[in-house]
């Protein structure tokens, strides 16, 4: 709110502008609003909904303080958090933005670590899925399901990475923060744990919608007035920047607004592979604004800094890019050498893997609700 307020002439201006295009491209903004809603709801809300509907059934019945006592030493030795930054990380690398985000957000609601430990574990909890590394970017963009894991590990190793960056950064309260009132649901029945579940993931998943319907609706009017080439043409001739690098940067500012459309666009450059690889491995991590535009409306009133969680998402797609860097020099891998006939793995697959994953799940939840309608 505060930069809201410094920057209001500008944010009129920008609006006024918007409103501007609607008016004068009404079938353009018709037409980006529709892609948006697509988008949400044949591909975000399916893969989003479950592992939210999951995450609110298990925070309810205090699955993550089992989890957090198993892994406390080891968080607390890379990251400096308690343990539940490894519930939170293990969620979000299976299902992908802006899972991290929400967890700590519920996390925070239920006294469970602060405003400031939150920030922190966010620096290593908000991550991409696999289905959309491996299957939407490596398999689908790309036509390699390689550079899929390639991107996948990188990305991951990358979040370590940034995690153990921002424990240095961001500095542990003086005061102990164990809280001592976790949310319980003795009184509430499993299906109105179910019920609350389900009410809380549709307002959230609604939420994120109208994010990607708006930002959706942005990208097709910019493409439309030709922005991005405006910009590349500005740096050639006036800041004498070469073509090559001002293409990629034109690219990578219109990539940086949506993670999807982002994606797309890298992997249609006419560089090498692996040029294309390093730049995927960064705006991945980065997220988009988009996703950060999710993130800060997930989050907002739990005490953490957007300004430093985009600085964290700038540093996780450096670390990303390097980590990418390294496993491919490292490891020398010929990507050319792989067919996708025989190194196939189908997009059913790793829903199988997460269905497995969501399985155990759930064999969790139900036995702390057995604990606790026995007590």
């Amino acid at each position: 709110m505060c930069l809201l307020k410094k920057n209001k002439k500008s944010f009129t201006y920008l609006l006024i502008a918007f409103l501007l295009l609607l008016i004068v491209y009404p079938n353009v903004s018709l037409n980006g609003a529709k892609e948006g809603i697509n988008l949400w709801l044949f591909i975000v809300v399916p893969s989003l909904f479950p592992f939210f509907v999951i995450n609110d059934i298990l925070m309810a019945i205090n699955v993550p303080e089992n989890i957090a006592m198993l892994f406390t030493p080891i968080v607390k030795k890379f990251f400096n958090a308690s343990g539940y930054g490894a519930y939170a990380f293990i969620m979000s690398i299976f299902s992908g933005y802006p899972s991290g985000a929400k967890i700590v957000r519920d996390l925070i609601k239920g006294n469970k670590i602060s405003p400031k430990e939150g920030q922190r574990i966010l620096t290593f909890s908000s991550t991409s899925g696999p289905l959309f590394i491996i299957g939407a970017v490596g398999y689908g963009m790309l036509k390699s399901n390689i550079a899929g894991y390639v991107l996948y590990v990188s990305h991951i190793l990358g979040a370590v990475l940034n995690g153990i960056l921002f424990r240095f950064i961001i500095k542990k309260e003086n005061k102990n923060n164990i809280y001592s009132n976790p949310c319980t649901l003795k009184d509430y029945s499993p299906f109105e744990i179910f019920a609350i579940s389900i009410k809380d993931s549709l307002i959230t998943c609604g939420l994120i919608g109208g994010y990607i319907i708006f930002f959706s609706v942005i990208i097709y009017l910019l493409r439309e007035i030709q922005y991005f080439k405006i910009i590349e043409i500005f740096l050639k001739k006036y800041l004498h920047i070469s073509n090559f690098y001002a293409l990629t940067i034109s690219n990578l500012l219109e990539a940086s607004l949506e993670i999807s459309n982002g994606s797309k666009i890298i992997s249609a450059l006419n560089n090498s592979f692996i040029y294309k690889l390093y730049l995927l491995s960064f705006i991945i991590a980065f997220s988009g604004i988009s996703i950060i535009g999710q993130v800060s409306g997930i989050i907002n009133k739990t005490g953490i800094n957007i300004k430093l969680y985009i600085l964290s998402k700038i540093s996780h797609g450096a670390f990303s890019c390097l980590s990418c860097c390294l496993l491919v020099n490292l490891f020398k891998i010929n990507f050319s050498v792989f067919n996708n006939t025989i190194y196939s793995i189908e997009l059913s697959e790793i829903f199988l893997i997460e269905i497995f994953l969501m399985i155990i799940w759930i064999f969790i939840a139900l036995n702390q609700i057995k604990k606790v309608l026995i007590k």
